[in-house]
């Protein structure tokens, strides 16, 4: 058996994220205009009618009560049926109290005494970077209180200390002031906020909640960044495997390297400039299933729009809907569907609830890959090809 290889980018990080792996020169323009026209033809407005022709996996889930979810806190470990009890449960049912809610999200956290890492300063450079990152935070005017501006402060100083080979890195504060929202009280539970109760944080509480956090993605932190050349490696393979038209098409529109459309989502766990309901959505699925959720809610919603994907032809509309566009709008399409009472369905048919990312096929690749299929995979003539049989396959019904 040939042993499988790491594929290698060559660069600076900076350098990678315009790299090309081929050039889509290759592929005449009269002939890319002729596939995009007959593309745009096939094309259909609405996504939904993409949603209608899938066949859900209508597995029944039944969904926890309050009495039940108190019961979970005061569990050591979930089962993986819990687990995805647990998650159709934080998706779909309404009126969850706050207390309850945060109680469920520290059950996965361990905590320990984190006097000693607020009661030290961090090397002047890095309380410097901090000062300047903390004021950039987040869109939300709450992070503009000096409250929650301070509690953000010092709890990234004492991670710095915590653990000082990483130290703090630009990003940080995006999960950190999220996760500070999340957990706060204040903005969470409106009853208390009617009865004018008064809310002293638990900043070692959230400390630890970012520390949980962060253990995932010290890779994304530390120097030369190895995390993101993973995870994007594994994204290009979950991709290719699950919706490859839309990775063609953005090879042939010189996005060859995803490094330049999803870096910033890796960095930010998704939740920058996001709603609150829709950050808080994202910590609970990664507390259950950490990194394979994020790697399976990009792709579900890449599937999702992969209509409209194929139709932007130019890379002044396909970055900014990357960069910009995507998840907003995505989540004014999960709140329909949760009206609809469909939004359960659609997670298991579209992002799943697995350990693992979904490849969606049985041989699914490893992270790892043989260098020669690599080669092969970007040779300019199999993405013609390939393009001609996936697109004009479809259009003369074959």
């Amino acid at each position: 058996m040939k042993q499988s290889t790491v594929r290698q980018r060559k660069g600076s990080f900076d350098s990678q994220l315009s790299a090309s792996m081929f050039k889509s020169s290759v592929i005449l323009e009269d002939k890319k205009k002729q596939i995009d026209d007959e593309i745009i033809n096939y094309q259909n407005e609405d996504e939904f009618e993409m949603i209608g022709k899938k066949q859900l996996k209508n597995v029944p889930i039944t969904l926890f009560n309050n009495d039940q979810l108190h019961k979970l806190t005061k569990k050591q470990q979930l089962s993986d049926d819990q687990k995805l009890q647990l998650a159709a449960t934080l998706i779909q049912q309404r009126g969850i109290p706050y207390l309850s809610r945060k109680a469920i999200w520290m059950t996965f956290i361990e905590k320990g005494d984190a006097k000693k890492y607020f009661s030290k300063k961090p090397p002047q450079n890095i309380e410097e970077q901090i000062i300047k990152d903390v004021p950039r935070t987040g869109n939300d005017d709450k992070m503009n209180n000096k409250k929650y501006t301070n509690l953000l402060f010092r709890i990234l100083c004492a991670y710095s200390i915590y653990n000082p080979k990483i130290g703090y890195t630009q990003g940080m504060n995006i999960i950190c002031g999220k996760i500070i929202l999340l957990l706060s009280i204040d903005g969470n539970d409106k009853q208390l906020e009617l009865d004018n109760f008064e809310v002293i944080e638990d900043e070692e509480e959230i400390f630890w909640m970012f520390v949980h956090i962060m253990k995932s993605m010290e890779d994304l932190f530390i120097q030369g960044v190895p995390g993101i050349h993973k995870r994007i490696l594994q994204l290009e393979q979950i991709i290719q495997n699950r919706c490859n038209e839309i990775l063609v098409h953005l090879q042939c529109n010189n996005l060859e390297n995803l490094c330049q459309c999803f870096s910033q989502y890796y960095f930010t766990m998704l939740m920058q400039n996001q709603e609150k309901k829709f950050a808080r959505l994202i910590l609970e699925m990664f507390l259950l299933f950490g990194d394979a959720f994020i790697q399976n809610f990009i792709v579900g919603t890449l599937e999702f729009y992969s209509l409209r994907i194929t139709r932007m032809n130019e890379l002044e509309k396909l970055m900014p809907f990357f960069r910009d566009i995507m998840f907003t709008s995505y989540y004014q399409e999960l709140k329909k569907l949760k009206k609809q009472n469909l939004i359960i369905q659609h997670f298991q048919q579209n992002h799943y609830f697995d350990k693992q990312p979904y490849f969606g096929q049985p041989q699914n690749m490893p992270i790892v890959q043989v260098e020669e299929k690599m080669q092969k995979k970007f040779n300019p003539k199999n993405i013609l090809n390939l393009l001609q049989r996936k697109f004009f396959g479809k259009i003369l019904g074959q």
